[in-house]
Formats: structure tokens, C-alpha cells, sequence
């Protein structure tokens, strides 16, 4: 029986580092999309190396699943307004090339995509974050995946290579975790996550025999 083809975007971000350590368990063929060589062990993957502005221009292999756990690094007060002239920046990553990698991946046979989001995307927001990626969200839908995936996320828990100690983070994240048990109900959607939950909560939905949209939310990935 042929190997299932997983394609990986954002394999060096805390998320998607989490999604490898699960595929890589799998009888898959995987390939990483990067912008530069990965430290990982290259005997478990393929890797494709490009400039994420030259997506039109790269030779993607055929793709059964695709995974896409892209984004703009942001300061915490970037999550309630980014500067105008970084703004663009922003969309050009965490929506258009999303969408690029989407389509090009759909062109090469995947029918199954999961994406990080985040939770509180909606394209109507009068957040440009969560309305890009309420834009992004609803765009991936128009091109005819028979599985969509998106995992929305609040606080990402977890070590992130490569960054210093951010005074901010830790005290937001010291807060999440005693207000906590007084989120109940549908506020509970906005309790900080691990993100290696995020990941299995994403490989696991792509490997079960559903189709059509799925959004995963807190409750899907603490009970996995």
C-alpha cells in the first residue's frame, strides 16, 4: 500500500515542531516546505527550500495531507493593534501565503488540509488580527478540500526555540494559568493550550475518517 504524503509548513515554529514530532511517528512520506535547511533529522523528511514570495515559481511533489502552522511573530500588544506599516507584512503571511500553499498544495492532490488559526477569527472583526485570520479561514474553504481543519487556539503554551526571556509573556501567561479555573463556559475557549495538544488535536482529526469542516477549540485538544 502507498504511503500517505504529508506536506509540513512551519515545521520550526512552536506548533508546527509539535505536528513533526507526531508525523514523523507515521508510516508517511514528508516532505518540509522551509525557508531554510532544517536541523532536524533529515532521514525522516524531504525538504524544499524556497523564499515564501517565490510559492508560484517551486515544483510541489503530489500531497495526500498538508499542514500549514504559519504566522507573523507579534508582541503581545500587536494582538490588539498592529502599526500601519507593518500591517501588510502581517496579511502577506498569515493570509496570502497561507493561501498560496492551500492552492498549490490542492493542485497536487491533497484533499486534506489542518491550519493553525486562532480562536476568536472572524473576517468581520474590527481586529486586523482576528480578521485576517477570519479572512484566511473563509478563502481556504472556497477551494474544495474534502477535509478542512482549523485548529483557533488562544495563548500558545510552550519552549520556543531561538527566544529570549520576554518579561510580558511570562506574566501573561503566570496570569492565564490563575484566572484559569474562573474561565468556564464559552470562555473556557480562551485558556492558554500547549501547543504540543494543538498538534496532536490536528494529527488526529486528519487521521480519522471524517470529512468536511472541522475547528477545533480548547475542549478538542485537553481531550485527546
Amino acid at each position: 500500500m502507498e504511503k500517505t504524503r504529508t506536506l509540513l509548513i512551519g515545521a520550526s515554529g512552536l506548533v508546527g515542531n509539535e505536528i513533526f514530532k507526531c508525523i514523523s511517528k507515521e508510516n508517511q512520506d514528508i516532505f518540509l516546505l522551509s525557508r531554510r535547511t532544517s536541523d532536524k533529522d533529515q532521514n525522516k523528511f524531504q525538504e524544499i527550500i524556497t523564499g515564501f514570495d517565490d510559492l508560484d515559481e517551486i515544483n510541489l511533489p503530489r500531497i495526500d495531507h498538508v499542514y500549514i502552522a504559519i504566522g507573523k511573530k507579534l508582541g503581545s500588544s500587536e494582538l490588539l493593534y498592529i502599526r500601519k506599516s507593518d500591517r501588510d507584512n502581517f496579511i502577506r503571511v498569515d493570509c496570502e501565503y497561507v493561501l498560496k500553499i492551500a492552492k498549490k498544495a490542492f493542485d497536487n492532490g491533497a484533499r486534506s488540509i489542518a491550519i493553525v488559526s486562532a480562536i476568536g477569527a472572524d473576517k468581520n472583526s474590527y481586529n486586523l488580527y482576528l480578521k485576517t485570520k477570519g479572512n484566511m479561514e473563509n478563502l481556504i474553504k472556497k477551494i474544495g478540500y474534502s477535509k478542512t481543519i482549523f485548529a483557533q487556539p488562544s495563548h500558545l503554551l510552550g519552549k520556543r526555540v531561538n527566544e529570549s526571556f520576554k518579561l510580558d509573556v511570562s506574566l501573561i501567561e503566570l496570569g492565564g494559568k490563575i484566572f484559569a479555573p474562573l474561565m468556564l463556559g464559552p470562555f473556557s475557549d480562551f485558556k492558554f493550550v500547549e501547543a504540543r495538544d494543538v498538534a496532536k488535536a490536528m494529527v488526529q482529526k486528519m487521521n480519522d475518517d471524517s470529512s468536511g469542516l472541522t475547528v477545533l477549540r480548547y475542549k478538542d485538544f485537553v481531550n485527546i
